[in-house]
């Protein structure tokens, strides 16, 4: 197809849209020509002599043109489903907490209750010795194993605050919210009514941009004026009642910056909804407060209703509870080495690059081997299988 030809192709387009005739892929072929007619007549005046039109630069067009269309469609139409569904439930009075359905709590616990089952009746069997351990006795969960998930998450935040104080920084408590287009409800009088601003997002999305919010603060100048070991922080999600999350986040900082950070973070969000505090006099209590909120499970029995379907929201979203800076020596690397080594011990060897770890180049999320300089401390032990505990048919 010669240019004359190609340009009688895209006017015929042109004429199609008017009369709405075209299909997705003419649009397509009309915005490559269009891109193509653009950029040709920006440098006809210094390339007269030049042919500026492949067949392979409109065909790239096409293809980029039909990727981004199909993919804001497919998000519109996700979108457009959940807020259907919600406010079908809404209207059905289903809606019990945070969004959720009876019939949801229902399907998280079913498959919660599975999990558990198949923790209880496998063990770790030791080929060699013929020594078994119960799964159950190893795993560390919000939903499994809540009392040891909780001790572990008050050692971190110990361990950070430890850390902080000795670096002489100061705590910030913050509170980021999403504008009312987050929010499918309102509540009026007691009781939640549909918000007609509500664009679809779901709660898992939603927390993606909360994460896009507060990495804009931390882009800001301010913090890249600061060395990397002191910006530390702790971050906790949780629900409104609406089912929408937000987020609490314990910051430290040095003490140089305290005016200029609460500065940038009303610059860059509205006061409605979001908070920045100061001069906090037990900043682990107060943010322990939060995570004692978010982890119903460790009341035992003794939960109430509204504490089921709080857990059940962080389940049926999979939505992570807490997140923290890159402070402290790694989960994976502390739940290998914990006999062994504090939190704070590991994180000291690590920022003095002492330590060493080695993985299979197969799986690379498999540990073979840790040194700490020379010296060995840890070894994968090929010799353990996860089977049914005796007696179990």
């Amino acid at each position: 197809m010669n240019y004359s030809q190609k340009t009688t192709k895209h006017k015929s387009l042109l004429d199609a849209r008017g009369r709405g005739l075209t299909s997705p892929q003419d649009e397509a072929l009309s915005e490559a020509f269009c891109s193509v007619d653009t950029r040709r007549s920006a440098s006809a005046t210094t390339h007269r002599h030049t042919t500026l039109t492949t067949y392979k630069e409109v065909v790239y067009n096409i293809g980029e043109y039909l990727k981004e269309h199909d993919k804001y469609d497919e998000q519109d139409f996700q979108k457009k489903e959940f807020k259907h569904r919600l406010w079908k439930n809404l209207e059905d009075n289903k809606l019990v907490y945070y969004g959720l359905t009876k019939s949801q709590l229902t399907h998280i616990e079913t498959k919660l209750r599975i999990q558990r089952s198949f923790l209880e009746i496998s063990v770790l069997y030791d080929k060699v010795t013929g020594n078994t351990i119960p799964l159950k006795d190893l795993i560390i969960s919000a939903n499994h194993s809540p009392h040891r998930y909780y001790g572990e998450i008050q050692n971190r935040v110990n361990t950070l605050i430890g850390y902080a104080t000795q670096k002489e920084l100061v705590p910030l408590f913050m509170t980021l919210t999403l504008p009312s287009e987050y929010h499918p409800f309102k509540l009026i009088n007691k009781e939640l009514v549909k918000n007609p601003k509500f664009n679809g997002t779901s709660p898992r999305e939603a927390v993606k941009v909360l994460t896009k919010r507060f990495a804009k603060l931390r882009n800001d100048r301010v913090f890249r004026e600061m060395p990397k070991d002191q910006r530390i922080y702790f971050r906790v999600n949780e629900p409104h009642q609406s089912g929408t999350p937000h987020t609490h986040i314990l910051f430290y900082v040095p003490q140089w910056s305290i005016e200029r950070v609460m500065e940038a973070f009303k610059r860059l969000f509205p006061q409605k909804g979001n908070d920045i505090q100061y001069d906090l006099r037990n900043a682990g209590a107060y943010v322990m407060k939060y995570v004692n909120k978010t982890l119903p499970n460790s009341q035992g029995k003794s939960r109430t209703k509204k504490a089921k379907y709080l857990n059940a929201w962080y389940a049926h979203n999979r939505i992570t509870r807490f997140s923290s800076s890159r402070t402290l020596a790694p989960l994976y690397l502390y739940r290998l080495l914990y006999k062994q080594y504090t939190l704070k011990a590991l994180t000291r060897m690590r920022n003095d690059k002492r330590l060493r770890v080695y993985a299979s180049v197969d799986k690379p999320d498999v540990i073979l081997e840790i040194f700490d300089g020379d010296e060995l401390v840890y070894m994968k032990n090929e010799n353990y299988t996860i089977e049914k505990h005796r007696g179990v048919a």
